[in-house]
């Protein structure tokens, strides 16, 4: 209750007397966060294939599939086909696609997004466009991908609570269906 009442009185616009625009502040952070199985994740915001900007802390209080991706990856491609019916099957889990890489191993562009998008059904604002520059081998700047796709299962506090480098589809559900009855 009183984590509740926090958040909320957080989530007020402060006023900063030298700009006559409000300053809204996430009311989530850690003092310490990574991209490793039972930390708090790191707030990544990345823009998004509708031309728009995301971030995970705004996920707050929901289960949370980060899928890190590659276009030109198969089995990528095979969970993005199969997004849109786990979240159907786990009762709308949200589910978010970082692209890192295009077809040719460059970072994706909003077109890349788009077409990501269009052909796998997705909606475009839960594509995130990342980069290279998304990923650290020791998890602490960026996520350890070591395979092609790698995802993240958060659970509504937003800690990582597994980490699955490779497309399981069962393992992925069982895991959903297990944070989302705590």
């Amino acid at each position: 209750m009183l984590l509740n009442l926090l958040l909320w009185a957080c989530d007020k616009p402060i006023i900063d007397s030298s700009s006559p625009e409000p300053v809204e502040e996430s009311p989530i952070w850690w003092d310490e966060c990574s991209y490793n199985g039972g930390d708090h994740i790191c707030d990544l915001s990345l823009p998004t294939a509708d031309g728009g900007f995301d971030n995970i802390y705004s996920h707050y209080g929901e289960v949370v599939v980060v899928d890190v991706s590659a276009m030109w990856c198969g089995p990528c491609q095979e969970a993005a086909w199969n997004s849109n019916s786990i979240k159907v099957i786990t009762g709308g889990v949200t589910w978010i696609t970082v692209l890192i890489e295009n077809l040719y191993g460059e970072p994706p562009t909003k077109e890349d997004g788009e077409s990501w998008g269009d052909y796998f059904g997705i909606w475009h604002d839960e594509i995130l466009l990342g980069s290279n520059d998304n990923r650290d081998p020791n998890g602490i700047d960026g996520f350890a991908n070591t395979s092609w796709p790698y995802f993240l299962i958060l659970d509504k506090d937003l800690r990582i609570r597994v980490v699955q480098a490779g497309w399981n589809k069962d393992k992925i559900i069982q895991e959903i269906e297990k944070l989302k009855s705590e």
